[in-house]
């Protein structure tokens, strides 16, 4: 499943909708780039230490993305550009900054991965009290509060069958 956040926005005004959709894609290669970067979350939402190769990896990627970092010369604001890069190399080198980023400025707390059943998605819980718990409440949200409603409501104890004069189960 793709997890969509609409609005999704980083308190520095990062929008980071495109970062979580990326980075949450079913068919993401396991040795790409986008898997490094899901890998930092994922150990950040699991609270778990960062393994050395996937550390290594992410020191490259960010170190690339700092080497083409320069400021907008015409910028009322402090803004940075990414110069000298473009495609491909370009959006994982922005993913990469805005991962960096949330690693320094979020309440590492609110990076979660989805309880929903068989979602792996990762998200920034946003909520006020930090109790978010689906990717999107849409769908998994949905899907988990059906089934627990569905699992209190079934009857243990089916009605014991009775039969009739004729011996037809009723």
């Amino acid at each position: 499943m793709v997890a969509i956040f609409p609005g999704l926005c980083h308190p520095s005004g990062m929008d980071l909708e495109a970062l979580f959709e990326a980075i949450n894609d079913e068919e993401l290669e396991p040795n790409s780039d986008l898997a490094v970067l899901r890998e930092i979350l994922l150990s950040v939402s699991l609270r778990k230490n960062f393994d050395t190769r996937t550390m290594k990896r992410f020191g490259e990627l960010t170190g690339k993305a700092h080497q083409h970092r320069r400021l907008k010369p015409s910028s009322a604001e402090i803004e940075f550009e990414l110069v000298g890069i473009s495609g491909q190399l370009r959006k994982i080198s922005e993913f990469a900054l805005q991962v960096e980023d949330i690693l320094v400025t979020v309440d590492l707390s609110r990076v979660k991965k989805c309880e929903g059943d068989e979602c792996e998605a990762l998200f920034i819980d946003e909520s006020k009290n930090k109790s978010r718990k689906w990717c999107d409440m849409a769908h998994c949200g949905m899907l988990r509060k059906s089934k627990v409603f569905y699992d209190n409501h079934r009857r243990v104890n089916p009605v014991p069958s009775t039969k009739n004069k004729s011996g037809v189960i009723e």
